[in-house]
Formats: structure tokens, sequence, C-alpha cells
């Protein structure tokens, strides 16, 4: 647990150090010893998570620390050392677990308030050249790290590019923009492309009466038949790809089978429960695995080739924050993006007997995993799983859990020979 930094450290001449603020004059660097948090932790304390997007930076001023990346690298930094002028993990979310291995003494200080007092001009390349041990080379960051990094800026610049997979936006673009379609049929057409699908509930914010929608067919209405029309074909034309190789290939193809899988299962369980939210598991469980998505569209444009094991350790690190992230900074509806989101955690519980929105979800997604076989992020036991005991689907051998499953593979099978993919 970090505490407060005692005041005799508290000196201008402290911070001259760090390689940020050796320009700055006396004034400015007056202003970041009266408002930075100057703190202490003990030894094994964590003064930054992996994936933290707290936005502030470290300055390390007595001590030792130890940088963990996601792929197992360490890094011990030592308050000695010429790299410990910089500050430690400055992208965000940060791509290093930073604990003490020492008791430590060091400086938190806003980007804000260093962006304030740093010119704008200089700040970008001074902060790029200073921000991270080991990370002032683009070519030597690891795929994660980069992966992360670009993925938070493009959001925060509203310029995230989130991907079709170019057979499924193919067919589905030719079925919305059919002639004579009713908002119903669009919105049919719609939920078999999730990144199409999450498009529409951004886009239809901004038209008419405005606001979040829990529904395909609600954002299609706000929007108007024309604009659902141009937003299709612009997500066909620009924001759909048919992966070369064979890796991304299988991944954009994975990724959108289980979409598929789990959306239609949750929507199953949702009816055999007479839920009144149906259509809400559908696209809860369609989007369930929006995270990535992401990825996957930012692994496309990489500059080199990736390995299977980066992407999946990225994936597996990194989807579920980049989801919420998405769907917090996309304002999608507050209970439908609150339910994809706690569906990330297997072991989720409300506490309540009678099954919700999220149990479905974490249901249709168990069912799907072990029908696929899938080892990625597998399931607990299922015992031990509250959604599945809340069901009844604790058994993999239970009626309904086999039922579900072969309705599951099913209705891919369907969906597939409805868009014309073949295997």
């Amino acid at each position: 647990m970090s505490k407060r930094e005692d005041k005799d450290i508290k000196t201008v001449e402290t911070l001259h150090r760090f390689s940020p603020l050796a320009d700055l004059d006396r004034h400015q660097l007056e202003d970041i010893v009266e408002h930075a948090n100057w703190l202490q932790a003990r030894k094994k304390d964590v003064l930054m998570e992996l994936g933290d997007t707290e936005n502030s930076s470290i300055f390390l001023l007595r001590g030792n620390v130890l940088l963990e990346a996601a792929d197992g690298r360490q890094r011990v930094i030592k308050h000695t050392d010429p790299s410990s002028r910089s500050p430690l993990s400055r992208l965000r979310p940060s791509r290093y677990r930073v604990t003490a291995l020492t008791p430590v003494q060091y400086i938190k200080i806003s980007n804000d308030l260093l962006d304030e007092l740093i010119d704008i001009d200089e700040a970008s390349e001074m902060i790029s050249s200073h921000y991270l041990v080991e990370e002032t080379s683009e070519e030597n960051a690891d795929f994660s790290a980069q992966m992360v990094a670009h993925i938070y800026e493009d959001l925060h610049r509203h310029s995230l590019l989130l991907l079709s997979w170019h057979p499924v936006a193919l067919s589905v673009s030719r079925r919305i923009l059919e002639e004579e379609q009713v908002n119903g049929e669009m919105a049919e057409a719609a939920m078999l492309d999730p990144a199409l699908s999450l498009k529409l509930l951004k886009a239809s914010q901004f038209q008419r009466s405005g606001g979040a929608v829990a529904s395909i067919e609600s954002a299609i209405f706000q929007m108007g038949s024309q604009r659902t029309h141009k937003l299709t074909f612009m997500n066909l034309f620009r924001e759909s790809r048919d992966p070369r190789t064979l890796l991304l290939q299988e991944a954009f193809r994975g990724t959108w089978e289980r979409s598929i899988m789990v959306a239609t299962v949750a929507e199953h369980l949702a009816k055999k429960l007479d839920m009144e939210n149906a259509e809400e598991a559908r696209l809860a469980g369609l989007l369930h695995n929006i995270g990535e998505l992401t990825i996957l569209s930012y692994a496309y444009n990489f500059y080199r080739e990736i390995t299977s094991r980066e992407l999946q350790d990225c994936i597996l690190m990194f989807s579920k924050e980049i989801g919420r992230m998405l769907l917090s900074h996309w304002n999608i509806f507050h209970t439908l993006s609150q339910s994809i989101c706690d569906s990330t955690e297997w072991m989720y519980d409300h506490g309540r007997n009678q099954p919700n929105l999220t149990d479905i979800v974490i249901a249709a997604k168990a069912c799907v995993q072990i029908s696929r076989k899938d080892n990625n992020n597998p399931p607990p036991p299922l015992p031990q799983i509250p959604a599945l005991k809340k069901l009844r689907l604790d058994t993999p051998d239970s009626i309904l859990a086999t039922e579900l499953r072969v309705y599951a593979n099913q209705m891919l099978e369907d969906t597939k020979r409805t868009l014309g993919i073949n295997d």
C-alpha cells in the first residue's frame, strides 16, 4: 500500500534529474512539486498493474522495482540506473506490472499537468523518447504492447478501426442494401456481422432523438434506411478484410463463428426461460468477444508477420479490457454493455438464484467452448460456475447442455449456408 512521501525529498532539485523535466524552469517545477503525489511503497507492493489506464506517470526516486511484461519478460530498475531518469511504463494501458523489490520512494504526476507544462510541440517527441525503458523503439516493442497502445490511442482520437470479416460483410451488405427491406429484415441481416452491429449501435445515438439503444432494430429505426445503407456500404468497402495469412484468416473466421454460436445459444436459453430480453441476450452474445475482434483488426495491419503465440497471448491478456473500453467509450446501452463486460468473468455471481442476462451469456460461452473444444481461456470446472448452477447446466452431459451444443452447431451451419460461407 503506497503512502505519502517525506517532505524532505520534495524539492525542485529532485525533479531536475528526470529527463522529461530537465528543461522546465523553476516556476514550472515548483508547480509539479505542489501538485504531484510523493509516495512510498513497501517491498512487494504493486505500483502499477499490467493494463493500468490511469493517466499519470511514475518516476522512481529511491529503491528497486521489477517490470514484468505480458509475455513474461522481466527487467529490474534501480534508482541509480540511468534508465530510472525516465518514467516507468508510460504507455496506456500499461504494458508492464511494476512491483517494488525493496522499499521504494516515487512520484506520481498527472499527464495532464505534464502536458500543460511541457510545450505541446515538444511533448510528443519528449514523451515518446522517454516513456519507458526498452520502449524507445517501436521495432523492439512486443506485439501486445503495440496493439494495446495503438488501440488505446485511436479510441481516444475517435478513429478506432474495427474490421468485419469480408465474406460476411459482403453477404450481409447485399441483404441490407436490397430494395424494399424493412427495419426488422435489415436488423436480422446486420446481426450476422458483429462489427457492423456495434457500429450501428454507436451511430444511432447521433440521429433523431439520439440516445443509446439496446437493439439493432431500434438503432436502424433511429438512423433511417438511408443512413443505415450508407454505414453498411462504408463498412464493406472501408472496414472489411479477408486476410491472406492463414493465421489471421482462421482467427477472423473463428471469432465470427463463436460470436454467432454464443448469440444463438443465448437467445435460445432466454426464450426457454421466458425472459423478456431474448433479443438483448442474442446481441450480448454476438458482441461478447468484441475486444478480440478489435485486436484482430489491428493485427491485420501490423508491420510484420506475427506468430500464433503472440496473437493468443495478446487476446488472452487484453481482450477483456479492450472490450470494456470500447463499449464504454462508444456509450453502448448500459445494461447491454454491463452484461457483456460481466460475462468475461467465468465466476461472476450477482448473488440471486434467478438467472439474469449475464448468466445466460456465460452459459452460452461455456456451451460453445465445450462444443468447439476451444482451449483458449477455458472455463473452470463446470460445477464451480455460478451461472451454470442457476441454469442447471453444471454437468456437461445434462440433457439441456447436450441439446444446446447440437443447436449451436446446427445454427452456425445454417448461418454459413445463408451467407454462402464455405468451410
